[in-house]
């Protein structure tokens, strides 16, 4: 009987080292994908603590603030998966009303519930609780109210369901859209937005729309990434995209603006597999211009122009870089070392 419980014991105590294993992939898994999707980056204010919130954001209609996702009790302390799944895919608050659209949740609708369930290990386990209110949006009264974002969500939000690959999809392209049109919320930046304010396409099936460049967002123009070789990637190698995601450089071209923070905080910590994914994807996607060429002296370009000549520290490409560069000629930029 004794050797009985101590041979149980012994299986409970096992079990409970591979469930503490299983956890901490979890975690890390959700480290991972919290990278994946910059979520530090627009939830961490300047000088501020990671993912606690507060960073201002400029709207047509007045500035909001990023919201605390630490697992403290003024964050996602009591938040439970469900919780957790609603305000990330679905675009619902804890209390029921409806967030902002600059948090992606169009984009995230596609997500994986099992990388939800990862995220959800890290924020809660992996991620340092931080005691910060949220800070109430700057948008003035009748515009402040909620109410037409529940409109606005069930015209505009797609249904949520796991990512599905089109059927004999190459696997790695597959694996870059679920990336790219998911948690990576390229859309987001990259895609022109009607006069309500959603995106015209949330996937290369929507139409040419998606990922076609946007208007000026905050100063900066996020550039096309379709196979246009005038304004997109169409004469880019997939090596020098991955090389320009993983480090912010390539013999092509250097990164600045909003581009600069995706490579610092996200794509310079993923994987060359999931990278080369982006690059191949990206590169899949056809050009927009039926009578596009290829050109015969490709110019040095960005990711993003502005509307007068800047002067862009390297640094906020890859930390590892202070040599300073000039960009110059809003139209056709060109890079070069100062």
């Amino acid at each position: 009987m004794k050797a009985l419980v101590i041979a149980t014991l012994a299986l409970l105590g096992c079990g409970s080292i591979n469930a503490a294993e299983i956890d901490q992939n979890l975690i890390k898994q959700g480290e991972y994908l919290a990278r994946a999707g910059d979520c530090v980056a627009c939830h961490t204010a300047k000088d501020g603590k990671p993912f606690a919130g507060g960073l201002p954001m400029e709207t047509p209609i007045g500035t909001i603030y990023s919201t605390n996702i630490t697992p403290d009790k003024t964050g996602l302390g009591d938040y439970s998966f469900e919780d957790f799944d609603k305000a990330v895919r679905h675009g619902v608050a804890k209390n029921g009303s409806t967030l902002y659209p600059a948090m992606p949740y169009p984009s995230y609708a596609s997500v994986n519930e099992t990388d939800m369930k990862a995220l959800y290990a890290y924020f809660m386990h992996g991620v340092a609780p931080v005691a910060q209110e949220n800070k109430e949006s700057d948008i003035p009264w009748p515009l402040s109210m909620r109410w037409p974002l529940t409109g606005w969500r069930w015209m505009f939000a797609p249904a949520v369901a796991d990512y599905k690959a089109a059927p004999g999809e190459d696997a790695m392209v597959s694996r870059g859209a679920y990336l790219v049109e998911g948690l990576g919320h390229c859309g987001a930046c990259h895609t022109p937005r009607a006069l309500t304010m959603q995106e015209k396409a949330l996937s290369a099936g929507e139409g040419s729309a998606f990922l076609s460049g946007s208007a000026p967002l905050e100063g900066w123009i996020a550039k096309s990434l379709r196979g246009d070789h005038k304004d997109g990637l169409g004469s880019w190698s997939e090596e020098q995209l991955v090389q320009f995601l993983k480090t912010g450089r390539s013999d092509r071209s250097a990164v600045f603006g909003g581009m600069s923070d995706v490579v610092t905080h996200s794509m310079q910590y993923m994987t060359d597999n999931d990278l080369t994914a982006i690059a191949r994807y990206l590169k899949s996607l056809p050009a927009n211009d039926p009578d596009d060429q290829p050109t015969a002296n490709p110019a040095l370009r960005c990711t993003s122009t502005t509307a007068r000549p800047v002067t862009v520290p390297m640094a906020m490409a890859t930390p590892k870089c202070s040599r300073r560069w000039r960009a110059t000629r809003c139209c056709s930029l060109r890079i070069r070392r100062r």
